[in-house]
């Protein structure tokens, strides 16, 4: 019988950063649990809190525990998923977890029982989908994304690696959005709209032009009010 940390249907999974969207993924693993799901969440790494009980989970101890987890389960594989809102600290920290060259440790793609996705849709490794949240027709979404809570992407659309399209935010279709975009809460991208990569749209705003990259855009109609030199 194989062993269930091997199979893709009943994979361990470990949550990287014990912060408030850790808590709501703990949350999402107990609702898939619920609808029969047959993995299981090992627990939390984050360097700044202390091993031991932790909301519905446990902090199994800093990031740096990852390797001892791996040599406890020999000839196994471990799934992970970064638990952080921004886009650039989920970014370093798959690096970090990237350094170890291990086919050992896989990105895992959480999509809760809640979430809606239609045909000829990618999803990248890494990515989490939140309850409400809509993925419509021939869609690409990257890696290590966060479709948040009754977030809307419609047919045709492009989202970047490592993008965070937050609570409420509407991606209307054949729009790009690129690496490392943050669309704000409530925010609207029109149809046919480009997002450069690290640009930053702020909450309820409505993205009527395109916009460059590493530039922040706020306001009906969205309008650029900075501009930042490196990622941010």
């Amino acid at each position: 019988m194989p062993d269930p940390g091997t199979t893709a249907e009943h994979p361990e999974i470990v949550l990287i950063g014990g912060g408030g969207h850790g808590a709501e993924l703990c949350s999402y693993f107990a609702d898939l649990a619920a609808t029969g799901w047959g993995g299981r969440l090992l627990g939390v790494l984050d360097d700044g809190k202390p091993a031991g009980p932790w909301f519905d989970s446990r902090i199994l101890g800093p990031l740096a525990t990852l390797p001892r987890l791996l040599a406890e389960r020999p000839g196994r594989r471990l799934g992970y998923l970064i638990a952080v809102g921004s886009n650039e600290v989920r970014r370093k920290l798959v690096e970090q977890v990237e350094t170890l060259g291990t086919e050992a440790v896989f990105p895992w793609t959480l999509r809760h029982p809640e979430a809606r996705v239609g045909r000829r849709v990618e999803i990248g490794a890494g990515t989490c989908l939140a309850p409400g949240s809509i993925v419509t027709t021939r869609v690409t979404i990257g890696r290590h994304c966060i479709l948040n809570v009754k977030a809307s992407v419609s047919h045709d659309c492009v989202i970047g690696d490592f993008a965070n399209i937050n609570p409420g935010a509407t991606i209307c279709g054949t729009c790009r959005i690129g690496e490392g975009c943050f669309v704000g809460a409530g925010a609207t991208v029109i149809n046919g709209i480009s997002i450069g990569e690290w640009t930053v749209v702020g909450a309820g705003a409505v993205v009527v032009r395109d916009l460059p990259p590493r530039v922040t855009a706020v306001g009906v109609p969205a309008r650029i009010i900075k501009k930042h030199a490196t990622n941010e």
